[in-house]
């Protein structure tokens, strides 16, 4: 997590605990108990095929599907992992949970990093053994310096408050260069992209080895975009969208989708 904000990108923590911690560690774990299955509360759903193999699905519902953070789970995983809330609707849940006399701890949904408690990400990360916030200068798209920062990792791409740089329509961020440490920002249409670089893809069946109409999903709150695949190696691809997409930022999670199957994902990387 540190390191992400280090090298200027914006980490998806969930995305790495699924398949390293939850479905790592703790499975492990519960095999070594005698447990044949790990059951979590994620809105997805396993299926297998006649050949024996796992496919990942999304949520009965739409609204609450977490798929996306899923998409790097291996076949062994998936064969141990169960998901009983993924025929369900939340307001389904909700309902059962009352019938049985069950109150939730928290009535509202945490949206926040679950290891990060009552301080922000950016004091978090101040307090790193080894991170050190570094000021620096803002600049425009024309290479323009308009302002300052006090540390590329208070910043993700897309990101519109805390630019604090007046102007008379509003500033975006477009990019953080580490190298020279500053923070480019732009107009609205200055974040649209054509393609990314995805690297380190977990396929959950048979990686493709010609290039392939998917869906692709930049970021858990966007929709998944048309895009062709055009696969570089087994774990690295150069996605190339229909339409373009706005801030695809590195470090994110890329999941690949053809209907509601899931078949695979990996992290956004910088083109160049």
């Amino acid at each position: 997590f540190t390191l992400s904000y280090k090298n200027g990108q914006t980490p998806n923590p969930c995305m790495r605990c699924n398949p390293t911690i939850k479905f790592g560690k703790i499975l492990s774990y519960a095999i070594s108990l005698g447990a044949q299955k790990l059951a979590t509360g994620h809105y997805a759903r396993i299926k297998k095929d006649p050949s024996g193999n796992y496919h990942l699905f999304k949520g009965l519902d739409n609204q609450k599907d977490q798929s996306y953070f899923l998409a790097r789970l291996t076949q062994r995983q998936l064969e141990n992992a169960c998901f009983p809330l993924g025929e369900m609707k939340k307001s389904d849940v909700k309902q059962m949970a009352t019938q049985r006399g069950l109150r939730p701890v928290t009535h509202d949904e945490s949206q926040d990093v679950c290891f990060i408690k009552h301080t922000s990400y950016g004091e978090f990360l101040s307090a790193q053994k080894g991170f050190e916030p570094k000021p620096g200068f803002i600049e425009n798209v024309k290479g323009q310096v308009i302002g300052e920062h006090n540390g590329l990792h208070l910043f993700t791409i897309g990101q519109r408050r805390g630019i604090n740089c007046p102007s008379a329509e509003p500033y975006y961020v477009i990019r953080l260069d580490t190298k020279r440490n500053r923070l480019t920002v732009g107009a609205k249409k200055d974040l649209l992209s054509s393609e990314c670089k995805v690297v380190q893809i977990n396929w959950i069946g048979k990686e493709p080895t010609l290039p392939m109409d998917i869906y692709t999903r930049v970021r858990y709150r966007s929709k998944e975009a048309s895009a062709m695949v055009f696969p570089q190696s087994k774990s690295t691809a150069i996605i190339r969208f229909k339409n373009p997409q706005t801030a695809v930022t590195p470090g994110q999670g890329a999941v690949f989708y053809q209907g509601n199957e899931i078949l695979g994902g990996g992290w956004i990387s910088p083109l160049s």
